[in-house]
């Protein structure tokens, strides 16, 4: 990992999220991540978040983040990003579509020692569902 802690959510995004390596964040979480925002049933803990990101994928192989900008405070680091995916497996009960989404994320994180140990984000999800046509 990188030495700032921008650096550190950049790399975290690229090796965990678009590259879909799931057993790399226990090496940018902190043991004791505090996850204010945990996926859909999962705990808000490192092993939550693996789960909830494993799940994401297999509805959404080609997932992609883009980190678009950051801000950072102290040991705060904000970003603003673009997701997207092609949905490709079981989504929320609705089989694969085919149909692509692109929405907004804003995840803010709090860093210790150059690791993740509490995050609060959120994510568009009524894009996500009525790109995918799965609401009005």
């Amino acid at each position: 990992m990188a030495g700032t802690n921008h650096d550190a959510l950049s790399d975290f995004i690229e090796v965990v999220f678009n590259r879909g390596d799931t057993e790399a964040a226990d090496g940018y979480f902190e043991p004791s991540l505090v996850d204010h925002a945990p996926w859909p049933d999962q705990p808000a803990t490192v092993a939550g978040f693996k789960a909830g990101l494993a799940e994401l994928r297999s509805s959404f192989p080609d997932l992609r983040m883009v980190l678009e900008r950051t801000v950072v405070e102290g040991d705060l680091v904000v970003g603003h990003c673009t997701m997207s995916g092609t949905h490709l497996g079981e989504f929320m009960g609705a089989a694969p579509s085919g149909r692509t989404f692109s929405v907004e994320a804003i995840d803010i994180v709090r860093m210790r020692d150059g690791r993740i140990a509490e995050h609060w984000g959120v994510v568009d999800e009524a894009g996500i569902a009525r790109q995918l046509g799965l609401s009005a």
